[in-house]
């Protein structure tokens, strides 16, 4: 399982708000970004952690995979 650095995710996040300040104060819209789903390996890691029983260990890592894509 993929543990997540408290520091690049603060950063990552530090860095996505400058963006979006920077498009606000140039007067330019916000550029859409599509979503990304869970790849079939990813999706095939929850099934196995869903198999084993554990339903909400398994959303979770549903969650924390989308969220990563996503933001």
């Amino acid at each position: 399982m993929v543990t997540d650095c408290p520091h690049c995710e603060y950063h990552k996040k530090r860095a996505q708000l400058w963006r979006e300040e920077a498009y606000k104060q140039a007067g330019h819209p916000l550029p859409e970004r599509g979503w990304v789903g869970l790849s079939q390996e990813n999706f095939l890691e929850a099934c196995q952690i869903a198999e084993r029983g554990n339903y909400l260990v398994a959303f979770q890592r549903i969650q924390q995979l989308l969220k990563e894509k996503n933001t």
